[in-house]
């Protein structure tokens, strides 16, 4: 693969990563997301290409993630920038932790091919069953490594299974995509002294969209 290869690969993964985060605390806090985001980052649990355009269906699907990437890392001042790098960064360490156990790699992969049976009866894989099923998945696998991802958010809001369930969805879609992250050169280097580039990069994919 280039280094074009990786650079686009590595700010689609970032973008999938940011936008996860958002959506993460959007629902923690209000208890909603956009759907058709929400729906973008489900996709990629279900699809078994690692090329990011078919992960996430095209590269603007992300657009939300790209914008949000685009003004945190040039600095502006954006809501829940705090939350959503405090998610971000924390997703990216437990997907490092998840890589080196290969037992729950391979629980997930079968539980996700049970989830995909699921999804094929339902016609969909947004349906609630299999939101549930990936947020059961996850429960019992990535969510007794340590430390836990904490979710911050309105304890009226996180009692409700259908919130719980689909943050649970996204994370470990957020999971994916930090793997995809740092299979493309991505890291906390990357992202506290390669800013400019990443800039550049971002910018060159917002023009195709």
């Amino acid at each position: 693969m280039s280094a074009t290869d990786h650079a686009h690969t590595r700010i689609i993964a970032l973008a999938a990563l940011i936008q996860t985060s958002k959506l993460v605390d959007d629902i923690a806090r209000k208890g909603i997301c956009d759907s058709d985001d929400f729906n973008t980052l489900l996709h990629s649990l279900f699809t078994n290409s690692t090329k990011p355009e078919a992960l996430f269906d095209g590269s603007s699907h992300l657009q939300a993630g790209l914008l949000l990437s685009k003004h945190l890392l040039s600095g502006e001042n954006v809501d829940q920038a705090k939350a959503i790098m405090a998610y971000t960064a924390s997703i990216i360490a437990v997907e490092k932790k998840l890589n080196k156990n290969t037992a729950m790699l391979q629980s997930i992969a079968a539980g996700m091919q049970r989830i995909q049976k699921q999804a094929n009866y339902f016609g969909s894989p947004n349906h609630e069953s299999v939101i549930g099923g990936i947020a059961d998945l996850y429960g019992n696998t990535v969510s007794t490594l340590k430390p836990r991802i904490i979710i911050h958010g309105k304890s009226e809001i996180l009692r409700q299974h259908s919130n719980t369930n689909k943050i649970r969805a996204l994370l470990l879609s957020g999971i994916r995509s930090a793997h995809l992250w740092r299979q493309h050169k991505g890291g906390h280097f990357k992202l506290l002294f390669g800013r400019k580039k990443l800039l550049h990069d971002i910018d060159n994919i917002l023009k195709t969209l």
